[in-house]
């Protein structure tokens, strides 16, 4: 079973990440700024509904399924900036 301090990491260190990259491209006038703009508020948001889930979290079922939400999320979120990037 995943901790909850393991699982917190992981969530930020991915939303950290996925929003270094978008500020990156408003900040260099990208066409994709606004897109990048949108994706943002989607990251923070699951960020904030995930760390909730965590705190709620009791049991080994709770935890899978965080962590398939969070694995999920971020493949999803990681394949919508490579194509802001194109």
């Amino acid at each position: 079973m995943a901790s909850k301090r393991l699982l917190k990491k992981r969530l930020h260190r991915i939303v950290e990440d996925l929003l270094d990259d978008c500020d990156y491209l408003i900040v260099h006038d990208s066409p994709n700024s606004e897109a990048a703009d949108k994706l943002i508020d989607e990251a923070v948001d699951f960020y904030e509904v995930v760390l909730h889930e965590i705190g709620k979290a009791k049991n080994k079922a709770d935890f899978r399924k965080i962590v398939d939400s969070i694995t999920a999320k971020e493949d999803e979120f990681f394949d919508r900036l490579n194509q802001l990037n194109k």
